[in-house]
Order: structure tokens, then C-alpha cells, then sequence
């Protein structure tokens, strides 16, 4: 998959409940944001604790995209989240469905259609942004080049830059990808000390 420059994704989390025979199910539509997958999974198990089951699938802006069934027959539950994660085509996200079984067994249509339909109605409760894929870097500077520094790249690039000072300043600075190499150029001619993160 070639890399993405911009994507879609959602500004903030969602919830939406149903219930459906009897079973109470549970949409979760959280953007990822660099949190890891297992945290994610952790605070929504201990928000809704006690559940028959927790599936959900995610799709990152690198192209990973994951799914899992969480307990359900295999196909039923991770796949139908994933293609409404799919058909709005959004990345940087994890959509949940966490599931508290009502006696009622759904077969295998009945939860694949349970699934995905939870997962499509979160979506439509949220909203939609698009967002540049950056990459991101940290520099450290003296306070005598900060100011200097800083005006020069704002001139050259259209990027966000964040500011902490402590004994010197460090700049968190996300440029659009496809700037990438020529940031780099930038700074090295500068002699400035950088990381990526």
C-alpha cells in the first residue's frame, strides 16, 4: 500500500448502545492515536466490565488492519466491525463492540448483522476529520538559536510546532510527509540535534 498523505479519521470518541434479542450491545469508536491496542482494550473491559464478549478491529494509518471475533464463532463478530471501519474508509481507529449476551442466541447471520450494524450506527454518531500524515521529530536547542530556528522553519514549512523549556528548549515539530526529506536537509544543514519520534 503506497503511504497515505492525508486520511480520514474521527475527532473524538463515540458510544452507541442497542439491544437486539435481548443481547446488549455496546459501539465503541475511538481514534488510536498512538495509544496502544492492549490499553485500549484494558479501559474499555474495565468500563464495561462483566461482558460476554469484547470484539473489535482497528486500521492504522501505516495499513495494519486487525480484527478479532473476541469469543464469537469465527467471522461473526471482528470481520463485520472491520468493513464499517472499511466503507467509511477511516484509519488511526479502533471500533469495539462489547456484547452482554440476553439468552437469545443470534445464529450466524443474526450476529454478523448485529455487529456490523452496531459498529455502523457508532460511526454515524461521529465526526469525521480529515488529518495530514506527519512525521514527527524532536530538536534541542539553546534559548540563544531557538527563536531564530523556530522563525526559519515556520518561513520554510507549513508544519505544527510545539514548545517545552527546561535547561534548553525542545521543539516537537510534525511536518507533512511528503516534506519529510527536505526537513531533514534543512536541519542537518543547521547543525541542529534532532530525533524522530
Amino acid at each position: 500500500m503506497s503511504i497515505k498523505e492525508k486520511y480520514l479519521t474521527i475527532e473524538k470518541e463515540e458510544v452507541f448502545e442497542v439491544k437486539i434479542e435481548r443481547s446488549l450491545f455496546i459501539g465503541i469508536a475511538s481514534p488510536i492515536r498512538g495509544r496502544e491496542i492492549s490499553n485500549i482494550i484494558k479501559e474499555v473491559k474495565g468500563k464495561y466490565k462483566n461482558a460476554t464478549h469484547y470484539c473489535y478491529a482497528y486500521r492504522k494509518i501505516t495499513g495494519e488492519e486487525y480484527f478479532t471475533d473476541g469469543g464469537e464463532p469465527t467471522g461473526t463478530a471482528g470481520i463485520p466491525i472491520l468493513n464499517a471501519l472499511r466503507e467509511k474508509d477511516l484509519y488511526d481507529i479502533i471500533g469495539i463492540v462489547v456484547r452482554y449476551f440476553g439468552g437469545i442466541k443470534l445464529g450466524v447471520r443474526g450476529l454478523i448483522d448485529a455487529y456490523h450494524y452496531t459498529m455502523e450506527k457508532t460511526l454515524e454518531k461521529c465526526s469525521i476529520v480529515e488529518r495530514i500524515v506527519t512525521a514527527d521529530y524532536l530538536v534541542k536547542l539553546s534559548y540563544k538559536d531557538f527563536n531564530i530556528f523556530k522563525s526559519e522553519v515556520l518561513k520554510h514549512f507549513k508544519c505544527d510546532v510545539n514548545e517545552s523549556f527546561g535547561e534548553e528548549v525542545i521543539m516537537e515539530i510534525k511536518v507533512p510527509l511528503f516534506l519529510k526529506d527536505e526537513f531533514e536537509k534543512f536541519i542537518s544543514k543547521r547543525g541542529v540535534e534532532f530525533e524522530k519520534i
